[in-house]
Protein backbone atom coordinates (compact mmCIF):
# COMPACT_ATOMS: atom_id res chain seq x y z
CA UNK A 1 0.00 0.00 0.00
CA UNK A 2 2.63 2.63 0.46
CA UNK A 3 4.71 1.54 -2.41
CA UNK A 4 1.47 1.97 -4.62
CA UNK A 5 0.98 5.66 -2.76
CA UNK A 6 4.42 6.69 -3.68
CA UNK A 7 4.29 8.89 -6.65
CA UNK A 8 6.18 7.69 -9.67
CA UNK A 9 9.36 10.00 -9.14
CA UNK A 10 9.59 8.90 -5.83
CA UNK A 11 9.65 4.90 -6.88
CA UNK A 12 13.42 5.32 -7.79
CA UNK A 13 16.42 2.54 -7.26
CA UNK A 14 17.22 3.91 -3.82
CA UNK A 15 13.63 2.72 -2.42
CA UNK A 16 13.15 -1.02 -2.42
CA UNK A 17 9.60 -2.39 -2.19
CA UNK A 18 8.64 -3.97 1.04
CA UNK A 19 11.27 -3.71 2.91
CA UNK A 20 10.49 -1.51 5.70
CA UNK A 21 7.09 1.42 6.20
CA UNK A 22 7.89 4.71 7.14
CA UNK A 23 6.16 6.50 10.21
CA UNK A 24 3.07 7.61 8.61
CA UNK A 25 2.31 3.56 6.99
CA UNK A 26 3.35 2.20 10.01
CA UNK A 27 0.66 4.05 11.89
CA UNK A 28 -1.59 2.57 9.22
CA UNK A 29 -0.42 -0.81 9.94
CA UNK A 30 -0.55 -0.88 13.62
CA UNK A 31 -4.11 0.32 13.04
CA UNK A 32 -5.03 -2.57 10.34
CA UNK A 33 -4.19 -5.19 13.29
CA UNK A 34 -6.37 -3.80 15.62
CA UNK A 35 -3.85 -1.66 17.79
CA UNK A 36 -5.29 1.84 17.33
CA UNK A 37 -2.82 4.91 18.87
CA UNK A 38 -3.05 8.33 19.15
CA UNK A 39 -0.47 10.16 17.28
CA UNK A 40 1.36 11.33 20.83
CA UNK A 41 0.54 7.58 21.56
CA UNK A 42 2.46 6.33 18.55
CA UNK A 43 5.17 8.46 19.10
CA UNK A 44 6.13 7.15 22.07
CA UNK A 45 5.76 3.72 20.78
CA UNK A 46 7.55 4.14 17.48
CA UNK A 47 10.26 5.15 19.82
CA UNK A 48 10.72 1.83 20.71
CA UNK A 49 9.99 0.25 17.49
CA UNK A 50 12.35 1.86 15.54
CA UNK A 51 15.52 0.42 16.96
CA UNK A 52 18.10 1.45 14.53
CA UNK A 53 16.58 5.02 14.21
CA UNK A 54 15.91 5.43 10.84
CA UNK A 55 12.52 6.85 11.21
CA UNK A 56 10.79 3.39 9.61
CA UNK A 57 10.11 0.45 10.80
CA UNK A 58 11.16 -3.10 9.30
CA UNK A 59 9.53 -6.22 10.43
CA UNK A 60 11.88 -7.35 12.24
CA UNK A 61 12.03 -4.14 14.73
CA UNK A 62 8.35 -4.78 14.79
CA UNK A 63 8.34 -8.50 16.02
CA UNK A 64 10.91 -7.66 18.80
CA UNK A 65 8.10 -5.13 19.93
CA UNK A 66 5.38 -7.02 19.53
CA UNK A 67 6.26 -10.01 21.47
CA UNK A 68 8.68 -8.05 23.81
CA UNK A 69 11.91 -9.81 22.73
CA UNK A 70 16.03 -7.26 23.19
CA UNK A 71 18.09 -7.54 20.06
CA UNK A 72 20.67 -9.57 22.11
CA UNK A 73 18.61 -12.22 23.29
CA UNK A 74 16.85 -12.70 19.63
CA UNK A 75 20.49 -12.72 17.96
CA UNK A 76 21.74 -15.38 20.90
CA UNK A 77 18.96 -17.72 20.59
CA UNK A 78 19.22 -20.58 18.57
CA UNK A 79 16.91 -22.24 16.40
CA UNK A 80 16.44 -25.29 14.62
CA UNK A 81 17.25 -25.93 11.48
CA UNK A 82 16.75 -28.68 8.91
CA UNK A 83 19.22 -31.56 11.35
CA UNK A 84 17.77 -34.80 11.69
CA UNK A 85 16.23 -34.37 15.24
CA UNK A 86 14.27 -31.28 13.95
CA UNK A 87 13.12 -33.87 10.93
CA UNK A 88 12.25 -35.98 12.86
CA UNK A 89 9.91 -33.61 14.94
CA UNK A 90 8.53 -32.36 11.45
CA UNK A 91 7.75 -36.57 10.54
CA UNK A 92 6.09 -36.76 14.24
CA UNK A 93 3.83 -34.00 13.30
CA UNK A 94 2.63 -35.38 9.89
CA UNK A 95 2.25 -39.24 11.72
CA UNK A 96 -0.25 -37.14 13.82
CA UNK A 97 -2.15 -35.33 10.85
CA UNK A 98 -2.28 -38.76 8.93
CA UNK A 99 -3.53 -40.75 12.18
CA UNK A 100 -6.28 -37.90 13.12
CA UNK A 101 -7.56 -37.83 9.89
CA UNK A 102 -8.07 -41.24 9.71
CA UNK A 103 -9.23 -41.59 12.74
CA UNK A 104 -11.66 -39.15 12.43
CA UNK A 105 -12.74 -40.51 9.31
CA UNK A 106 -13.29 -44.08 11.27
CA UNK A 107 -14.47 -42.52 14.16
CA UNK A 108 -17.78 -40.38 12.56
CA UNK A 109 -18.65 -43.56 10.93
CA UNK A 110 -18.94 -45.62 13.66
CA UNK A 111 -20.78 -42.73 15.56
CA UNK A 112 -23.12 -42.90 12.33
CA UNK A 113 -23.39 -46.45 12.10
CA UNK A 114 -23.90 -47.09 15.75
CA UNK A 115 -26.90 -44.89 16.04
CA UNK A 116 -28.43 -46.38 12.91
CA UNK A 117 -27.67 -49.57 14.64
CA UNK A 118 -29.47 -48.33 17.60
CA UNK A 119 -32.01 -47.18 16.47
CA UNK A 120 -32.77 -50.65 13.97
CA UNK A 121 -32.69 -52.51 17.57
CA UNK A 122 -34.95 -50.22 18.86
CA UNK A 123 -37.38 -50.51 16.29
CA UNK A 124 -37.13 -54.44 16.12
CA UNK A 125 -37.74 -55.12 19.41
CA UNK A 126 -40.40 -52.62 19.13
CA UNK A 127 -41.24 -55.14 15.87
CA UNK A 128 -40.69 -58.58 17.95
CA UNK A 129 -43.10 -57.08 21.12
CA UNK A 130 -45.99 -56.84 18.75
CA UNK A 131 -45.45 -59.67 17.20
CA UNK A 132 -45.08 -61.57 19.72
CA UNK A 133 -48.74 -60.12 21.27
CA UNK A 134 -50.28 -61.00 17.77
CA UNK A 135 -49.00 -64.40 18.03
CA UNK A 136 -50.28 -64.50 21.54
CA UNK A 137 -53.77 -63.15 20.55
CA UNK A 138 -53.61 -65.89 17.60
CA UNK A 139 -53.41 -68.57 19.67
CA UNK A 140 -55.94 -67.43 22.11
CA UNK A 141 -58.41 -67.08 19.12
CA UNK A 142 -57.36 -70.41 17.64
CA UNK A 143 -57.90 -72.04 20.99
CA UNK A 144 -61.22 -71.04 21.53
CA UNK A 145 -62.74 -71.49 17.66
CA UNK A 146 -61.15 -75.53 18.15
CA UNK A 147 -62.93 -75.22 21.91
CA UNK A 148 -66.26 -74.26 19.58
CA UNK A 149 -65.13 -76.43 17.04
CA UNK A 150 -65.06 -79.39 19.49
CA UNK A 151 -68.46 -78.13 21.01
CA UNK A 152 -70.07 -78.03 17.47
CA UNK A 153 -68.98 -81.97 16.34
CA UNK A 154 -70.26 -83.11 19.73
CA UNK A 155 -73.87 -81.72 19.70
CA UNK A 156 -73.70 -82.72 15.93
CA UNK A 157 -73.33 -85.81 17.25
CA UNK A 158 -75.70 -85.81 19.82
CA UNK A 159 -78.34 -84.51 17.34
CA UNK A 160 -77.74 -86.83 14.41
CA UNK A 161 -77.44 -89.78 17.10
CA UNK A 162 -81.40 -88.50 17.94
CA UNK A 163 -81.91 -89.06 14.36
CA UNK A 164 -80.45 -92.36 13.89
CA UNK A 165 -82.59 -93.40 16.71
CA UNK A 166 -86.12 -91.96 15.92
CA UNK A 167 -85.49 -93.65 12.63
CA UNK A 168 -84.67 -97.06 14.58
CA UNK A 169 -88.14 -96.55 15.77
CA UNK A 170 -90.10 -95.86 12.41
CA UNK A 171 -88.38 -98.78 11.02
CA UNK A 172 -89.19 -100.58 13.94
CA UNK A 173 -92.84 -99.90 13.32
CA UNK A 174 -92.96 -101.10 9.58
CA UNK A 175 -90.94 -103.99 10.25
CA UNK A 176 -94.15 -105.04 12.97
CA UNK A 177 -96.23 -104.25 10.25
CA UNK A 178 -95.11 -106.36 7.68
CA UNK A 179 -95.09 -109.14 9.66
CA UNK A 180 -98.22 -108.98 10.93
CA UNK A 181 -99.71 -108.38 7.52
CA UNK A 182 -97.96 -111.26 6.96
CA UNK A 183 -99.30 -114.03 9.95
CA UNK A 184 -102.55 -112.19 9.03
CA UNK A 185 -102.68 -113.39 5.55
CA UNK A 186 -101.67 -116.84 6.57
CA UNK A 187 -105.23 -117.46 8.20
CA UNK A 188 -106.45 -119.69 11.10
CA UNK A 189 -106.50 -118.96 14.65
CA UNK A 190 -102.78 -117.48 14.33
CA UNK A 191 -103.91 -115.27 11.38
CA UNK A 192 -106.92 -113.90 13.35
CA UNK A 193 -105.15 -113.26 16.35
CA UNK A 194 -102.15 -111.51 14.17
CA UNK A 195 -105.13 -109.70 12.12
CA UNK A 196 -106.68 -108.16 15.65
CA UNK A 197 -102.44 -107.32 16.83
CA UNK A 198 -101.92 -105.45 13.05
CA UNK A 199 -105.43 -103.70 13.48
CA UNK A 200 -104.61 -102.55 17.27
CA UNK A 201 -100.38 -101.44 15.84
CA UNK A 202 -102.30 -99.69 12.95
CA UNK A 203 -104.51 -97.94 15.28
CA UNK A 204 -101.42 -96.17 17.10
CA UNK A 205 -100.65 -92.71 15.94
CA UNK A 206 -97.19 -93.08 14.00
CA UNK A 207 -97.59 -89.10 13.64
CA UNK A 208 -95.82 -87.74 16.53
CA UNK A 209 -92.64 -89.81 15.71
CA UNK A 210 -92.72 -88.86 12.26
CA UNK A 211 -93.00 -84.81 13.28
CA UNK A 212 -90.06 -85.88 15.63
CA UNK A 213 -88.08 -87.42 13.35
CA UNK A 214 -88.74 -84.62 11.15
CA UNK A 215 -87.91 -81.78 13.72
CA UNK A 216 -84.76 -84.26 15.29
CA UNK A 217 -83.41 -84.35 11.19
CA UNK A 218 -83.66 -80.37 10.53
CA UNK A 219 -81.99 -79.73 13.86
CA UNK A 220 -79.27 -82.40 12.82
CA UNK A 221 -78.71 -80.02 9.68
CA UNK A 222 -78.70 -77.03 11.30
CA UNK A 223 -76.56 -77.94 13.89
CA UNK A 224 -74.04 -79.84 11.13
CA UNK A 225 -73.80 -76.40 9.81
CA UNK A 226 -72.90 -75.35 12.86
CA UNK A 227 -70.03 -77.83 13.18
CA UNK A 228 -68.78 -77.13 9.99
CA UNK A 229 -68.51 -73.26 10.28
CA UNK A 230 -66.76 -73.81 13.46
CA UNK A 231 -64.32 -76.26 12.23
CA UNK A 232 -63.69 -73.76 9.03
CA UNK A 233 -63.40 -70.56 11.68
CA UNK A 234 -61.18 -73.01 13.81
CA UNK A 235 -58.89 -73.99 10.40
CA UNK A 236 -58.83 -70.36 9.54
CA UNK A 237 -57.44 -69.44 13.46
CA UNK A 238 -55.09 -72.37 13.62
CA UNK A 239 -53.44 -70.95 9.92
CA UNK A 240 -53.57 -67.12 11.64
CA UNK A 241 -52.15 -68.75 14.42
CA UNK A 242 -49.63 -70.27 12.08
CA UNK A 243 -48.35 -67.10 10.49
CA UNK A 244 -48.29 -64.97 13.22
CA UNK A 245 -45.77 -67.59 14.91
CA UNK A 246 -43.48 -67.51 11.95
CA UNK A 247 -43.56 -63.57 11.69
CA UNK A 248 -42.79 -63.59 15.64
CA UNK A 249 -40.11 -65.80 15.05
CA UNK A 250 -39.20 -63.82 12.35
CA UNK A 251 -39.00 -60.91 14.22
CA UNK A 252 -37.24 -62.56 16.54
CA UNK A 253 -34.65 -63.00 14.30
CA UNK A 254 -34.55 -59.70 13.09
CA UNK A 255 -33.95 -58.37 16.91
CA UNK A 256 -31.17 -60.43 17.30
CA UNK A 257 -29.29 -59.41 13.67
CA UNK A 258 -29.92 -56.17 15.07
CA UNK A 259 -28.42 -56.38 18.26
CA UNK A 260 -25.63 -58.13 16.66
CA UNK A 261 -24.85 -55.11 14.91
CA UNK A 262 -25.30 -52.46 16.89
CA UNK A 263 -22.69 -54.72 19.17
CA UNK A 264 -20.67 -54.74 16.50
CA UNK A 265 -21.41 -50.75 15.73
CA UNK A 266 -20.46 -49.97 19.08
CA UNK A 267 -17.29 -52.28 19.23
CA UNK A 268 -15.87 -50.13 16.12
CA UNK A 269 -17.21 -47.33 17.59
CA UNK A 270 -14.73 -47.93 20.52
CA UNK A 271 -12.20 -49.11 18.37
CA UNK A 272 -12.19 -45.39 16.54
CA UNK A 273 -12.40 -43.63 19.76
CA UNK A 274 -9.26 -45.45 20.90
CA UNK A 275 -7.56 -44.67 17.61
CA UNK A 276 -8.01 -40.85 18.35
CA UNK A 277 -6.80 -41.65 21.66
CA UNK A 278 -3.68 -43.20 20.05
CA UNK A 279 -3.68 -39.98 18.36
CA UNK A 280 -3.84 -37.80 21.13
CA UNK A 281 -1.01 -39.75 22.66
CA UNK A 282 1.47 -39.52 19.57
CA UNK A 283 0.20 -35.26 19.77
CA UNK A 284 1.52 -35.16 23.43
CA UNK A 285 4.99 -37.55 22.10
CA UNK A 286 5.94 -35.16 19.58
CA UNK A 287 4.85 -31.99 21.45
CA UNK A 288 7.35 -33.26 24.93
CA UNK A 289 9.93 -33.89 21.92
CA UNK A 290 9.72 -30.87 19.82
CA UNK A 291 10.16 -28.94 23.43
CA UNK A 292 12.90 -31.13 24.29
CA UNK A 293 15.05 -30.08 21.08
CA UNK A 294 14.21 -26.66 21.72
CA UNK A 295 16.12 -26.60 25.23
CA UNK A 296 18.87 -28.11 23.56
CA UNK A 297 18.56 -25.43 20.26
CA UNK A 298 20.99 -26.44 18.21
CA UNK A 299 20.92 -26.43 14.37
CA UNK A 300 20.82 -23.44 12.31
CA UNK A 301 18.37 -20.34 12.62
CA UNK A 302 15.85 -20.06 10.11
CA UNK A 303 12.52 -20.00 12.33
CA UNK A 304 11.83 -23.89 12.32
CA UNK A 305 10.86 -24.22 16.25
CA UNK A 306 8.15 -21.13 15.33
CA UNK A 307 7.17 -23.04 12.79
CA UNK A 308 6.82 -26.49 14.26
CA UNK A 309 5.13 -24.50 17.23
CA UNK A 310 2.52 -22.98 14.62
CA UNK A 311 1.92 -26.65 13.44
CA UNK A 312 1.63 -28.40 16.99
CA UNK A 313 -1.17 -25.42 17.34
CA UNK A 314 -3.02 -26.25 14.15
CA UNK A 315 -3.14 -30.07 14.99
CA UNK A 316 -4.44 -29.71 18.64
CA UNK A 317 -7.20 -27.04 16.74
CA UNK A 318 -7.99 -29.80 14.84
CA UNK A 319 -7.99 -32.47 16.63
CA UNK A 320 -10.92 -35.14 16.55
CA UNK A 321 -14.39 -33.26 19.04
CA UNK A 322 -16.41 -36.39 18.64
CA UNK A 323 -17.11 -39.41 20.75
CA UNK A 324 -14.66 -39.48 24.19
CA UNK A 325 -12.08 -37.13 22.12
CA UNK A 326 -13.86 -34.11 23.07
CA UNK A 327 -12.95 -34.71 26.80
CA UNK A 328 -9.64 -35.29 26.84
CA UNK A 329 -8.40 -31.73 24.93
Amino acid sequence: MQWNALPKDKKGDAYVQASSLDEFWSHKFLESIGKTLTAIEFRQEFRSIDINTDKRMGLIEYCIWEYKVDVKTMLQRPQGGGGGEVQKAQELLDQVASAFTAAQDALDQATKTAAEAERSKVAAIESEKKAKEAAESAAKTAEASAQKAAEAAAAAAEQQAAVDDLKAQEDAHAAKTKELEAKAEAGGVSGMKAKNELAQHLAEDPLPLRKAKITATAAAKKTEKAKQSAEAAAQAAAEAKAKADAAAASAENDRLSAEKAAAAAKSDQEAAEAAVQEGQKKLAEAEAFLEEQKAKGTGQTHGTFWWLDRELKERKDHMPKTGSAKLLF
